[in-house]
């Protein structure tokens, strides 16, 4: 009798842990499944978002040519307005002749002709001393920066608060504020012809405006720190289509 429980004992134990072992396997490869599928998952998420951030560069690429090809497009539409414009003036009815012709008259009066050549002789922007000459062909002294260097420019001594003519009849290309040579303005003076004032302050025109020969434009200004031993002065330069020329073979002579 007791061997029989013995047996009986030994083989619900068996059993028991057959069923242990089996739960334990069937737990292990559950587990085992999931881990699979979340690396699949993960994997499959990656895919994704690499492609999506291909796409966009894609599009980034795409949208940049794209205002890169509109930029583009403007650069023709003056000369496309300007034929239209001369189109629309040609075929004006005669009657209209006597009104553009008093427009024109009115804006030549408005606006003088830019027509500076070589045969053109300056005014005077200010009467003064030339403290440092032009000279691109060798070197000369600049007292505050204590060496010699080649000089593009003319630079005329002058009060603070002297006025500052234009030479010839001009537009106002640019103002701008120059390390060196303080507010500056740069003028059109026709045929690839431009006049360069440095040093000034007050000034009293804009971009794009056009004066006649003479018309103030500013006056003189402290120097910059690049100017402080020679004093208050007119910086004051030539070019023709951006190559320099010496000021003074055009600026008509001092007068006593």
């Amino acid at each position: 009798m007791k061997s029989r429980q013995r047996t009986l004992r030994i083989m619900l134990s068996g059993i028991l842990l057959m069923a242990t072992l089996a739960c334990g396997v069937y737990v292990y490869r559950y587990e085992s499944n999931k881990q699979e599928e979340a690396r699949i998952e993960s994997a499959k998420e990656e895919e994704e978002k690499a492609a999506k951030e291909a796409q966009e560069k894609e599009e980034l690429t795409e949208d940049a040519n794209t205002d890169n090809a509109e930029a583009q497009v403007p650069t023709e539409t003056p000369a496309v307005e300007s034929q239209d414009n001369v189109t629309e003036t040609q075929t004006q009815p005669e009657a209209d002749a006597a009104d553009v012709d008093a427009d024109t008259t009115a804006s030549d009066a408005v606006l003088p002709a830019l027509d500076f050549n070589e045969g053109t002789l300056l005014n005077l922007p200010l009467s003064g001393e030339i403290l440092i000459p032009y000279n691109m062909d060798n070197t000369v002294y600049f007292s505050t920066l204590d060496l010699y260097r080649c000089n593009p420019a003319v630079m005329i001594a002058a009060e603070i608060d002297t006025p500052v003519a234009v030479v010839a009849n001009s537009q106002v290309a640019s103002i701008k504020e120059d390390a060196v040579t303080g507010t500056t303005v740069t003028m059109d003076m026709g045929n690839g012809y431009q006049a360069v004032y440095g040093q000034l302050k007050d000034v009293n025109v804009e971009e794009g405006q056009t004066v006649a020969s003479g018309t103030v434009i500013g006056s003189i200004n402290a120097p910059t720190k690049y100017f402080t031993k020679e004093g208050t002065n007119l910086y004051f330069s030539l070019t023709k289509d951006g190559s320099p020329l010496d000021p003074s073979l055009y600026l008509p002579p001092e007068t006593e």
